[in-house]
């Protein structure tokens, strides 16, 4: 009896060491990102995921927070909630809006598996600013998360993976991902991408690293993420600076509050945006306006709830890049992509 008792302590003493060396040296694991184009032709980008039991295909969304799950599509058994958690709203820049429970569940990305909070919607509707958001134009049971109100289209699911804490945050934390890589498909490349959770030191040493803005940091979601940038016309050397965020959810470019009127530069003209660390210009992808393929339509607008002059840069930069999310070191990092047909071009710039 003492012997096995021994070895029963021992094996549990083993078990807390591997839990210790597996928070020491979390899983590295990815999962594949697809592409689906909307019938209005707008390009959205899924993860595999399970949610207790149930497989879904969540569209991946870099500037929102939080696994939001349409009714009617877990088992009853795959997530609780009316625990005590307590309900959450949460609107997005199309207008929509989603109010709900908050809810748990067991959350399954590649090999990665833990608990993890969500938002269970329960209603789906507009945002009292604007009452024709896409959710308006379809009823609940054809409405699709991502779907641009179209009906029957779109997705069960959202996984927003913005860094910052929220009532419902991203999830990938809770499951073990310490950082994560996404690297989107290019369009027309008829391959997918790839979300790494958990990336090697050896795969992030190429990248280059930017700061986060601190003005954004108690934002939860959207410009939590935001980097200091700007957008260039490199003919006219016209340029405006601000907080650029990235956005896989977001097609087209917005410069909002700019320093360059209202009329947008002309389609097909060549333009940039750079990325800066403490004013100095780390990174630049050049691209083309008004390319469907280079997520280039480009606006300028005037909005006051928006906080000084920000550049919603969109899908585009993810073409020219790949882009690394780090929380604990508060930032992002960019690493160009391979060069290719029709794509745009993203480059290193020397801080020496």
């Amino acid at each position: 009896m003492r012997l096995r008792s021994y070895f029963l302590i021992c094996f549990a003493e083993f078990l807390a060491l591997a839990a210790a060396a597996q928070a020491q040296n979390p899983s590295r694991t990815e999962v594949p990102i697809r592409e689906v184009v909307l019938s209005d032709g707008e390009r959205r980008y899924t993860i595999p995921i399970h949610v207790g039991s149930t497989a879904i295909e969540a569209g991946l969304d870099t500037g929102s927070t939080g696994l939001r799950i349409l009714p009617n599509t877990l088992a009853a058994s795959d997530a609780a909630g009316g625990g005590g958690g307590g309900n959450d709203r949460y609107a997005y820049g199309a207008g929509t809006e989603f109010k709900g429970e908050i809810g748990k569940g067991q959350l399954s990305i590649g090999s990665l598996v833990a608990p993890a909070t969500m938002q269970l919607i329960q209603t789906v509707d507009c945002v009292s600013s604007n009452p024709h958001c896409p959710a308006s134009r379809v009823p609940i049971e054809k409405f699709g998360i991502q779907g641009s109100g179209l009906s029957g289209e779109g997705f069960r699911a959202i996984i927003g993976v913005n860094m910052a804490e929220a009532d419902v945050a991203s999830p990938l934390p809770a499951i073990g991902a310490r950082r994560w890589i996404v690297e989107l498909p290019r369009p027309g490349s008829g391959s997918a991408g790839k979300l790494i959770l958990n990336p090697t030191d050896e795969e992030v040493k190429d990248y280059t690293r930017l700061p986060i803005l601190g003005a954004f940091a108690s934002l939860k979601g959207g410009l939590h993420d935001a980097v200091e940038g700007c957008l260039i016309n490199p003919a006219s050397k016209d340029k405006s600076c601000g907080a650029l965020l990235m956005d896989t959810g977001a097609p087209g470019i917005r410069l909002v509050n700019g320093t360059l009127g209202r009329s947008p530069w002309a389609n097909g003209t060549a333009a940039s945006l750079a990325l800066y660390d403490a004013g100095q210009a780390r990174a630049l992808e050049s691209f083309t306006i008004g390319l469907r393929e280079h997520a280039s339509h480009l606006e300028f607008s005037e909005e006051s709830q928006v906080r000084g002059t920000v550049i919603y840069a969109g899908l585009s930069p993810y073409f020219a890049f790949d882009v690394l999310y780090d929380p604990a070191n508060h930032g992002i990092g960019v690493k160009p992509r391979d060069p290719a047909d029709h794509a745009p071009v993203g480059q290193r710039i020397s801080g020496d």
